[in-house]
């Protein structure tokens, strides 16, 4: 009998351990199942999802989880991997950048977005003021480097760097027009060389000195790069919406008639009354053509003013403007002192027409329209995104209450 109690309770406690067991394997079943409940597809849409709602930084480490768990081939992480480190650009988190897209270079060396993503890996550097790293991967990378040219000759050598003739050239036709026109002469150019020599000179005296790694000049130099991007889409966007006819800028001149009315105007000469009984001799002076000329044409409304910073006046202009061509007037105050005038020309309001006046009007016509195409353009923009702006500017002098 205690035998067959034996041979029982070992039974129930066999049972017992296996129903354990059993538990214990349908647990771990169930949680595997769960953890793989969330595939690699499901990840990558998540990821694409945040992005598409303009949550980027959240997107960001959506992307960090499928690449760290993801079972695609080398080809599909290195896409995502360069899609990442595009929205870290935009983030402006240049190291994250730069770690992306060298894991994206090396699952595939040979990808279709190479060159773009070599121009980045340069762009990123440079961002974090890394100018020598930046140098070293352009000149290594070779979809970055220019096609040789040929017949290029030395214009200047500093140290080991050579600049060409072309690097020059292309400085100088970037230059404003007004400036170039003062480059017309040999002289003029070798003083302008001389001068972009020096400021190349100095400009790598400031890298060996860190200060390209300020953070500052990096956004500065962000902004100034989103600027020229903005204004060659700009540019882009006017030359395929801009239309101007002759029709078009002799309607503008119509409506804008008032525009182009040339004020009724006076030249005078002065001369100074130290004496109020020299009066008349002054006034004869004048008469004479003895007085000091200005030169400028003074339009009413405008005050007089006197050469050598004496100053100027607006009531004695309005005296002027009462009188006839070689007619006297005065004395006048200007600056506590007196002053004699005589009219020497006089011409009263008159219309331009729009021959006199056509250069003009077709300049203010085109920049006119440029401002309305650029406006609209803006206008679409936004409207095509869905962008909410809580900004509210700070009011000066506005009382903090304590």
């Amino acid at each position: 009998m205690k035998k067959i109690f034996k041979i029982i309770i070992t039974l129930v406690i066999l049972l017992m351990i296996v129903g354990l067991l059993f538990i214990r394997n349908l647990s771990s079943f169930t949680n595997d199942s769960r953890k793989t409940s969330w595939t690699d597809k499901m990840r990558l849409d998540y990821a694409n999802l945040l992005l598409a709602k303009g949550l980027s930084a959240s997107a960001a480490q959506a992307f960090e989880a499928y690449i760290g768990k993801s079972c695609a081939d080398k080809k599909d992480l290195a896409s995502i991997c360069y899609k990442l480190g595009n929205i870290y650009i935009d983030l402006k988190d240049y190291e994250k950048a730069l770690g992306s897209f060298y894991k994206s270079e090396l699952l595939d060396p040979e990808s279709g977005y190479k060159q773009d993503m070599d121009q980045k890996i340069v762009s990123a550097l440079e961002s974090l003021g890394l100018s020598q790293q930046a140098q070293y991967e352009l000149d290594s990378r070779t979809s970055l480097k220019p096609a040789a040219q040929k017949n290029e000759k030395v214009a200047v050598r500093i140290g080991k760097r050579e600049i060409a003739n072309e690097e020059i050239d292309r400085v100088i036709n970037g230059l404003p027009e007004q400036v170039r026109k003062g480059l017309n002469s040999d002289d003029a150019k070798l003083r302008f060389v001389r001068e972009y020599v020096a400021t190349e000179v100095l400009y790598e005296k400031g890298k060996k000195l860190g200060l390209d790694k300020n953070t500052n000049i990096r956004y500065a130099v962000e902004d100034f790069r989103k600027q020229l991007v903005l204004q060659e889409l700009l540019g882009d966007e006017i030359k395929k919406e801009l239309k101007v006819t002759p029709e078009d800028i002799d309607l503008y001149y119509k409506a804008n008639k008032d525009k182009y009315k040339v004020a009724e105007r006076v030249k005078v000469s002065f001369l100074e009354l130290t004496d109020s009984a020299k009066e008349s001799e002054i006034s004869a002076r004048l008469k004479q053509g003895k007085g000091e000329k200005i030169g400028q044409w003074i339009e009413k409304g405008q005050p007089v003013f006197l050469p050598n910073g004496i100053g100027g006046s607006t009531e004695a202009a309005e005296s002027i403007f009462k009188q006839n061509k070689d007619e006297v007037v005065g004395p006048l105050k200007i600056k506590d002192k007196l002053y004699m005038f005589i009219v020497n020309q006089k011409e009263p309001q008159r219309q331009q027409e729009f021959e006199e006046v056509s250069e003009q009007v077709e300049r203010e016509y085109r920049m006119q329209k440029e401002q309305q195409i650029i406006q609209s353009f803006l206008d679409k923009a936004i409207e095509q995104q869905e962008i909410e702006i809580f900004y509210q500017p700070k009011i000066e002098n506005e009382k903090v209450s304590k």
